[in-house]
């Protein structure tokens, strides 16, 4: 067995660490973009407090080798707000309004300044400008230059005005070795699927931060690992909280992992229980048999013909090409409350009984590429089933059920019946479910097959099958 400590610097040395080359690279990129924003805001005579490199490439330096993302904050004073709205606390759409103006008129047009390619404005809550540079992924997002105080007493104004203060409290309370040790815990998420809002185990996985306030708390990356375990049951709060009090306060949340520049909010809240199964189990394989293979980035396996020979019939794979324009992470929530809904669907006949039973789904996604697996308990049922009515001594009901079922009997002082199934096969119930709700025009079915036609499907079945149900509490 290899000894953890000589793995660690191994992977870090060979595959994580950023290279000279690399940070330099990055810093050109990120000049010759703050001086092409600093060119457009005195263009536009608009009044900012910093041009800042956020995110793990910045003040952080927590960033992975290869990762080439660029998140370029542009800060808007406090007094702005006054300025424009006479309020210290407009509405979200005024500020998506007067975001979106910004974002067009300075962003994109220092973006394009710059020499960036591939130029583009997207949407998550608030607008921003990505682009790519020097085979860069570059953001350009303006936010609120908020004091902590205001962010704990009214919240933040957009959602990314905490990421300033997320990158000094990184910078003033880890260490390089703790650093190194982010690092390796984010590689070993990624790893593993579990990783942020793309992760293809639970609808999102661990964030950067969240490994990063992780590591604040335990210190070291074995003590990290061996938290997984107790996360569910335990609490981590700069503020000192009890667990009882933070469960109160997020009710609900899987994890509670407080993020320390706001007491009122839980940077866990979007980890996903599986995700967190998933990731417990690899951790304490990692721990009883290091490897480097678990910090090492690598593509979904897909089954082997064999496997998918021997597969039982209680999967269906279904594929989407989106080509909606919309930000990856609304097409994936689209699709998961539709498919919540289709497992509703199957496994319930419309008057409650039991139909197919219980149905799980996985989402993955690359690209504008999305894949469903299905798993249904019961994909093939008999052509009735026993539908239960009322007790013989309630007399009205009675009266009712039998107008609907004249052939209803009683048994045991109960009537029932014998209903003719709409659906005996679930492959039939869920391309009825698909013709009959539409979620976008613009969102295509591209297959629909028992083990994936198309290796993004395969993938979502290797995730289902191997990271999701074995997992299941």
């Amino acid at each position: 067995m290899q000894n953890l400590s000589v793995i660690k610097e191994q992977v870090l040395l060979k595959h994580l660490r950023p290279t000279s080359e690399e940070v330099e690279r990055a810093d050109q990129c990120f000049t010759r973009i703050r001086e092409a924003i600093q060119h457009c805001v005195n263009g536009n005579q608009l009044k900012i407090s910093f041009i800042r490199l956020e995110g793990s490439a910045g003040l952080k330096q927590t960033q992975l080798r290869n990762s080439r993302e660029l998140d370029i904050f542009i800060g808007l004073p406090q007094q702005l707000l006054i300025d424009e709205f006479d309020s210290p606390h407009p509405t979200k759409n005024a500020i998506r309004e007067f975001l979106h103006n910004l974002v067009r008129n300075v962003a994109f047009k220092a973006a394009e300044l710059a020499g960036c390619q591939n130029i583009s404005i997207t949407h998550a809550e608030h607008p921003y400008v990505r682009a790519v540079l020097d085979n860069h992924q570059v953001d350009l997002v303006f936010c609120f230059n908020l004091s902590l105080e205001y962010i704990s007493k009214h919240g933040p104004i957009t959602a990314v005005d905490r990421t300033v203060h997320h990158s000094r409290f990184v910078s003033e309370h880890l260490s390089s070795s703790q650093r190194d040790d982010i690092r390796l815990l984010k590689a070993f998420f990624q790893s593993g699927f579990v990783y942020g809002d793309t992760s293809p185990v639970g609808r999102s996985g661990f964030t950067g931060f969240s490994a990063e306030i992780l590591m604040y708390h335990v210190q070291n990356l074995v003590n990290a690992l061996e938290k997984l375990n107790k996360l569910p049951l335990e609490t981590l709060d700069y503020f000192g909280r009890s667990a009882s009090e933070l469960r109160t306060k997020f009710h609900g949340d899987y994890l509670i992992i407080i993020d320390p520049t706001d007491p009122n909010r839980n940077l866990a809240a979007s980890i996903s229980k599986r995700a967190h199964n998933y990731a417990r189990h690899l951790a304490n394989q990692l721990l009883s048999n290091p490897t480097p293979q678990y910090f090492i980035p690598r593509n979904i396996p897909v089954l082997s013909l064999k496997e998918e020979k021997t597969l039982a019939d209680n999967y269906l794979i279904i594929t989407y090409e989106d080509n909606t324009g919309w930000h990856y992470t609304k097409t994936r929530d689209k699709l998961y409350k539709y498919f919540n809904n289709l497992c509703s669907f199957l496994s319930h006949e419309t008057t409650g009984e039991k139909r197919f039973g219980l149905c799980l789904f996985e989402e993955v996604f690359f690209d504008n590429s999305f894949a469903i697996a299905l798993h249904i308990e019961r994909p093939l049922l008999e052509p009735t089933f026993l539908r239960v009515g009322p007790p013989s001594e309630l007399n009205e009901a009675v009266r009712q059920f039998r107008i609907k079922h004249p052939n209803a009997i009683i048994e045991d002082g109960r009537y029932f019946v014998d209903i003719q199934r709409a659906f005996t096969k679930a492959e039939e119930a869920v391309k009825h479910y698909l013709d009959e709700h539409t979620i976008s025009h613009k969102l295509h079915l591209t297959s629909f097959s028992q083990t994936g036609t198309q290796k993004i499907g395969k993938q979502a079945l290797w995730i289902l099958k191997n990271a999701v149900l074995p997992f299941l509490d």
